[in-house]
């Protein structure tokens, strides 16, 4: 009972950790720009969807501006809750690095999605949301430090370590919280995609800052994890 004890409390810690370093006053505004950048951005998407043989210009521009401020409010915000010697705002080899990674790692998990559940199977596309989570969350330290350490920490080897103090309770988190938050977000996608009839304004409108609530928790849980391999 003791050990189960350690193990909860070691676990609420780490989460409490992590919402805390949310709730302070230079994360105020780069959290509501990151909310009025998704929702925006998501919004001109939907409005301008392709069609056969169409590519509206508003759809491109909406859809690049999403990508780069994503990248961009990402390392900003990573820079923000770990403090160092790189400029939070300034584009750096850190910034293009961490863009990079994080393109491959969405698009990696685009692609399984599709190949193992397709688009039509939530109860599919759940289980291999839980897959990804399982197999990206120990990098978590390592995309971090990607953002905010100089010399630029290219290597994952130095970040992957002292598993015992952060992995367990990052996975835990990252699966209760993380994976189900995206797929709550994922289906509330694909129903603004097919028009959400009456709904599809005040969807539309909570989704953004939904979206923007499970990014900034999830950047928050892997810098608790950065900061307890960091500090060894």
């Amino acid at each position: 009972m003791g050990d189960e004890a350690r193990d909860m409390g070691g676990a609420i810690d780490f989460l409490r950790a992590a919402i805390s370093s949310l709730l302070t006053r230079r994360m105020l505004a780069p959290a509501v720009v990151l909310a009025v950048l998704l929702t925006v951005s998501n919004i001109v998407v939907l409005l301008y969807k392709p069609t056969p043989g169409t590519m509206p210009l508003p759809f491109i521009v909406a859809a690049v501006i999403r990508v780069l401020g994503l990248v961009a409010m990402t390392v900003a915000i990573l820079r923000i809750l770990n403090p160092g010697p790189r400029p939070v705002w300034r584009p750096d080899g850190g910034f293009w690095l961490y863009g990079l990674t994080l393109l491959v790692t969405m698009v990696a998990a685009a692609l399984a999605g599709f190949a193992i559940a397709g688009q039509d199977d939530p109860v599919g596309g759940f289980f291999v949301s839980l897959a990804v989570t399982a197999v990206t969350a120990p990098l978590g330290p390592w995309f971090v430090a990607i953002a905010v350490e100089r010399p630029l920490a290219w290597r994952p080897g130095p970040w992957l370590r002292r598993f015992g103090a952060w992995l367990p309770w990052l996975l835990l988190w990252n699966l209760l919280l993380i994976a189900p938050l995206g797929e709550i977000h994922g289906a509330l996608g694909r129903w603004l995609a097919t028009g959400a009839g009456g709904w599809f304004w005040p969807v539309a409108l909570f989704d953004g800052p939904f979206s923007a609530a499970m990014a900034l928790l999830g950047l928050a849980l892997a810098s608790v994890a950065y900061r307890r391999v960091a500090r060894a």
